[in-house]
């Protein structure tokens, strides 16, 4: 899980399909290209478990670690009722699965804002802004989530 490279406005207004994941509520928006597969949270073994995991699920042959993070992006420990389905996230160089509430490409690309400067900072998870039919979403990548594992890993003591 390497330091994010920050994408620019116009990288991201670039990306033709997103999918929009739903944690707690919160609406995220990723690139549907990022997003491998979709598992049911039942198929995930918790025998085997990454640092601050909640388990792994097997595909492809490999083990992918499953994190779970509550809407205001904590880790979680347990698996909410509400999460309903396991999105395995693959940028080619991080691979992990995010339990959600649910998940679903969007349509249409939505309108892509920037930042305002006071949420610009470079390590910021939100990369853009997007007006959705009910609220507001936030844009990021499986590369700033993997980030975001790491630093919140090592804030609750992990290697």
């Amino acid at each position: 899980m390497n330091r994010p490279v920050r994408n620019t406005l116009a990288e991201l207004r670039e990306i033709r399909v997103l999918a929009k994941l739903t944690l707690d509520g919160y609406p995220w928006l990723l690139p549907q290209t990022e997003i491998r597969s979709l598992e049911s949270p039942l198929d995930i073994d918790r025998e085997v478990r990454a640092p601050h995991g909640i388990g792994a699920i097997a595909f492809g042959g490999e083990w992918w670690p499953v994190y779970c993070l509550s809407g205001e992006l904590r880790l979680l420990p347990q698996l909410p009722d509400n999460r309903r389905i396991c999105a395995l996230l693959d940028n080619g160089a991080d691979r992990f699965g995010l339990v959600c509430d649910q998940v679903e490409t969007l349509a249409e690309a939505p309108r892509l804002l920037g930042l305002p400067a006071c949420m610009g900072t470079p390590d910021s998870l939100i990369q853009a802004l997007a007006p959705l039919d009910r609220g507001l979403g936030c844009v990021t990548d499986t590369e700033h989530l993997a980030a975001l594992l790491a630093t919140l890993a090592e804030g609750a003591g992990g290697h």
